[in-house]
This record gives C-alpha cells, sequence and structure tokens, in this order.
C-alpha cells in the first residue's frame, strides 16, 4: 500500500478536493517527515507548523463549504529561500539579511496559494543561488537523501532534499544557470526548467542577466507540469514575461503533447565543444538518450554541437547582477559573504568596461552557435551534469576523468540554455557505482515546453525511476 507520503501532489490534490482526504490530515503527515529528517538533511531554514495547519484547516472548511480550492488544493509546498513567503525567512542565504522576514508573497508563492498549496516553510539555497552546493554562513550545510555526504547541490538544494526524502511533494526552485536541474540530478529528480518568461519574475527575483526562471522541484512529470499551470503567466514587472499557455497537464493526459514527437530531429553531445564528463555519467545518460529516442519516434542526427565555454563570461554577468542588488549592503562587509560570493563581489569592483563588453560578445557567441545548433535539430540531449553529486561542503571537482576542468567544470550544461532561454529538463536515468542518481537533459526550441514535458513522460513510463531517496523509508 502506498503511503500518503509517497503519492504524487496531483493525487493528494484530486483526492482532497472531492473530499477523500483531508488537508489536516496531509499536513500532519508532511510535518512529522520534516521533523524526522531534519536532523540529518539541514533542508529547511523556517518553517511554519501552526501556520500551515491554520492553511489546511482554511482548505478543508472551503471544501466542506461547496468551494474549490484549486489544482493543489492541501497540498504542502516548501519554498526556496530566494523566494519571498510573507511571515517567513527572507535571509537569501546571506548574513547581510539574517533575521529578515518577508512582509509579502512573491507572484509564484501567491499563485501557489491561490491555487490551494498549503506553505510549510522556506528551503536553504546557496547565499544569493550563486553556486551548486548548498552551504552558507547563516544556515550550514545542506545533505543529499541519497548519501548525507554528499551535496543535494544548487541553488535549489534544500528543496531537492526535501522532495527526495519526502518530507513535501512539491517545492519551489529557481533556475539562472542550472539551479533546478542540477539538484534535481543529484537528487533523483525530474527537473523542468521552462522557457524564460513562462513563469513571470517580480523585481527582487529578476535577474538582470535575463536567465533566471521559477519553476518546480518534483518527483514526477505530471506534478511538474501541474505546478507549472499554476504558477505561469505574466508579471508587469517582467518583460520578457509571456502569455499564460494552455495546460501541460492536459497536454500530456490527452496525448497531444506525445503526438508531437514523432519524427522530430535529436541529438547528443557529452562534450559542447569544451566540457569533459565522467565515463560513467556519460556511458549511462547516452544509454537513456538512445532508448528515449527510440521510444519517442524521433529521429538521431549525427551533429558535432559547440558552444564557446561561457565560464568567464557567464561568471562576470551572474556577478554583476548580483552586485546590483547586494553591492550596496556588502560594502564593509565581505567577511560574512562565502567564498564565491565574496570573489565576484570584488570582481565588480575593479572590471572594467572592456571586460563587460567581451562578456557580452561571449554570450552573443554562445546565442549564435546554440541557434547553428537548432537549425539542425529540435531537440539536444546532454548529461544534465558532468559528475554526479560531490561532497556536500563543496567545492566541486575540479579534476574529471583525468583533466583539469575548472570551476564550472561540474555543471557546464545548464547555463548555456539559461543564455538562450530554452525549455530543458533532466530526467533521471540511473546511477554511478556509489549508487548516486545520473541525469540526462532534454533541450529543446523556445515555447516548445510541451515537448521536453513529453520526452519525460515516455521515459517515466519506459524507464521508471525511483520517486524517493532510499533515506525517505528509514
Amino acid at each position: 500500500m502506498t503511503e500518503l507520503w509517497q503519492r504524487a501532489a496531483w493525487e493528494i490534490a484530486d483526492d482532497i478536493r472531492a473530499a477523500k482526504l483531508r488537508a489536516v490530515e496531509v499536513v500532519e503527515v508532511f510535518l512529522d517527515r520534516i521533523e524526522r529528517f531534519e536532523p540529518t538533511l539541514h533542508a529547511w531554514c523556517d518553517v511554519d507548523s501552526e501556520c500551515a495547519r491554520s492553511q489546511a484547516a482554511e482548505i478543508d472548511r472551503r471544501i466542506k463549504g461547496g468551494d474549490d480550492p484549486g489544482l493543489l488544493a492541501g497540498v504542502p509546498v516548501g519554498v526556496k529561500e530566494l523566494a519571498a513567503a510573507q511571515g517567513l525567512s527572507d535571509t537569501h542565504g546571506s548574513m547581510l539579511y539574517a533575521g529578515r522576514i518577508a512582509d509579502h508573497d512573491c507572484s509564484e508563492v501567491a499563485r501557489l496559494r491561490a491555487a490551494g498549496a498549503v506553505i510549510v516553510g522556506k528551503t536553504t539555497s546557496p547565499e544569493f543561488g550563486s553556486v551548486n552546493w548548498t552551504r552558507t554562513h547563516v544556515h550550514g550545510t545542506t545533505f543529499n537523501p541519497w548519501d548525507p555526504t554528499r551535496t543535494p547541490g544548487g541553488s535549489s538544494g534544500g528543496s531537492g532534499a526535501a522532495v527526495a526524502v519526502g518530507q513535501v511533494p512539491l517545492a519551489t526552485g529557481s533556475d539562472g544557470g542550472g539551479s533546478i536541474r542540477i539538484p534535481s540530478s543529484y537528487c533523483g529528480l525530474f527537473g523542468f526548467k521552462t522557457s524564460n518568461g513562462r513563469v513571470g519574475n517580480d523585481p527582487e527575483a529578476f535577474d538582470a542577466s535575463l536567465t533566471a526562471v521559477p519553476g518546480p522541484m518534483a518527483r514526477n512529470v505530471r506534478d511538474a507540469a501541474r505546478y507549472v499551470d499554476v504558477v505561469g503567466g505574466p508579471t508587469v514587472n517582467d518583460p520578457i514575461s509571456l502569455p499564460k499557455p494552455a495546460s501541460h497537464e492536459a497536454a500530456l493526459l490527452d496525448g497531444s503533447s506525445i503526438a508531437r514527437l514523432h519524427g522530430l530531429r535529436c541529438a547528443w553531445s557529452s562534450t559542447l565543444g569544451f566540457a569533459v564528463t565522467d565515463p560513467q555519467v556519460e556511458e549511462q545518460s547516452y544509454a537513456a538518450a538512445v532508448e528515449l529516442a527510440g521510444a519517442a519516434g524521433l529521429e538521431w542526427i549525427d551533429v558535432d554541437v559547440r558552444i564557446p565555454r561561457p565560464g568567464r563570461a557567464w561568471s562576470l554577468l551572474s556577478s554583476l547582477a548580483m552586485a546590483a542588488d547586494h553591492l550596496d549592503r556588502a560594502r564593509g562587509r565581505f567577511d560574512d559573504l562565502t567564498p564565491v560570493v565574496r570573489a565576484g563581489m570584488e570582481w565588480c569592483e575593479r572590471i572594467t568596461i572592456d571586460d563587460v563588453t567581451r562578456a557580452y560578445r561571449r554570450r552573443e557567441e554562445i546565442l549564435a552557435a546554440i541557434a547553428r545548433a537548432f537549425d539542425q535539430i529540435d531537440i539536444l540531449f546532454t548529461p544534465t551534469t558532468a559528475t554526479t553529486a560531490f561532497v556536500a561542503e563543496g567545492p566541486p571537482p575540479i579534476v574529471i576523468a583525468g583533466q583539469d576542468v575548472g570551476g564550472m567544470g561540474s555543471v557546464p550544461f545548464t547555463a548555456p540554455f539559461n543564455i538562450s532561454g530554452q525549455p530543458a529538463v533532466s530526467i533521471p536515468c540511473g546511477f554511478d557505482g556509489d549508487g548516486l542518481p545520473i541525469g540526462l537533459q532534454a533541450v529543446t526550441r523556445r515555447h516548445d515546453d510541451d515537448v521536453v514535458l513529453a520526452l519525460g513522460l515516455i521515459a517515466e513510463r519506459t524507464r521508471p525511476w525511483p520517486l524517493l531517496a532510499p533515506m525517505a523509508s528509514t
């Protein structure tokens, strides 16, 4: 018999809406899960149990009165520390804002509440979402439920760990350079980065580099689709936000998105022209890509995809966006910053206009290279990450397969598609010799979000993955 904490978010919501479950019973199960595993994982920086119980009771009252609270009725949801949720911690993982409490909901959280979600608390993130592991001066280190000596990734690391161990069925994430897909790969989750603009940002979350998108941390494809159906749509403050699309979940259920796949052209790359991938990761993800292409009826194309190395330009533009929001507050307090954030702030104080123009030119070169590739193909498969999860305290490996790869070398495959704004998913596809999850990334053309969701659903049916980390059953 499936335990309540093992069930999908959509199932829980539909049963609560049909009065087959009570939201107050559901929230107690998940609050117990948080209490049980939190001493091991440190996935949460703030939990408000009484407020969660009050929200759940209100959902039950509405249903008893004949109201339908919405698509996520009574589903307990964790909110990533970078997103504002009224009355909860709002430090952005930084000592600069230690003790700050949000006085409002961001648009994403407001839309979740409007759909009946029960906001349980805040999950951990690295400082300002700056790195791909989750360790901060203000909240400490977050651990991976597949192996508590390893990181759950970043920057949606706390959300990834919480969902993978069954502390909540869903949590918010955000992806400015891989921050949904990376922890999904490390934690064995289905990670969905929407087309840039599909979920509109608010001013405090709007990234001047135009790369960051909100989105779900989920265990299955249907939950991810329903989440985006709830939170998708434009915001006034986000100039690249898009109109609310037709239902992604409905397109999966009626088969229309899957029908679109037949005959689409796909290709594989384990380097993008510059990256190095661990042999186990490459072997498992390539085999999964071949199997998925066959199951989806894709046409396999031999294309040598080469993208200019984004590392230095990416780091500079990301640092500038971070400095725009936080440098004034950080001056005189650099010792309070984590090492990567401090290095970025210090860099911004000494860069020249030539540094900035070179970075923007490199971004243009990356966009042109991606455009050339997608003139020939419709879908690109890569490993999601170049390695499996590394040590929890970081830093990431700088040598892979005997080659020096530098600072971004463990996550070379995600950021280019934030620059291009394309939708991408990370699909669990296997394990390394230590039993750690491996992810397969699928990328398609901008606005074709239903295509990558359909690929995820086919993979889920033909090569099912464990929906929870082994620790979840202990």
